[in-house]
This record gives structure tokens, sequence and C-alpha cells, in this order.
């Protein structure tokens, strides 16, 4: 490790950078069930075409929930950031020649 960098700085970036990670895999995961539902349904309103108004109401992942999905997975994952932040405040991390201590 680099002398000049600051222990306590290094491991705050890399805690962010995990969590911002961690969140925005969930962010993918959201966007891979609104295409699998599209897609579903779309078989099923092929298959059952008289049923389409029915099947309509039956989708669940509209884009108002998923906006309100996506607002809570932010707003956890930034949550979980400020907390480990302010946890991070009571520790003092020192690197050492084999790694970290």
């Amino acid at each position: 490790m680099s002398k000049d960098l600051n222990p306590n700085d290094f491991l705050r970036f890399q805690m962010r950078r995990n969590v911002t990670n961690l969140y925005k895999s969930f962010l993918v995961l959201i966007e891979d069930l609104e295409r699998d539902q599209e897609l579903q349904f779309s078989k099923l309103k092929a298959a059952m075409p008289e049923h389409e108004k029915l099947l309509s109401q039956a989708e669940f992942l509209d884009s108002g929930k998923s906006n309100y999905i996506r607002k809570k997975i932010l707003d956890s994952g930034n949550s979980a950031i400020r907390e480990l932040m302010t946890e991070l405040e009571n520790y003092d991390v020192n690197f050492s020649q084999n790694g970290y201590n």
C-alpha cells in the first residue's frame, strides 16, 4: 500500500463502493423481474386473448410499484452507507507491512 493513502479513507471508500455495488445489483434484479413479467404475461395474453383484460389487472409489477421498490432499495443502500460511515468514526485503521491492522 502507498504510504500516502489514508487507511481510514481507503476503508470508507471500499465500504461505500461495496454497498453501492450491492444495491445496484438489486436494481438490476428488479429490471430482470419487470422483463420476465412482461414476457410471461405476453405469452398468457396470446394464449388466452379472451381474458386479456383480466390478465392485465394481474400484472403486479407496474411502473409505480417498480419505482417504489427502486426508491426503497436506494434509500436502504444510502442509509446503510451513512450508518457504516458513522460507525467507522469510532475506529482508527492503520496499514501494516503484511496487510491491515
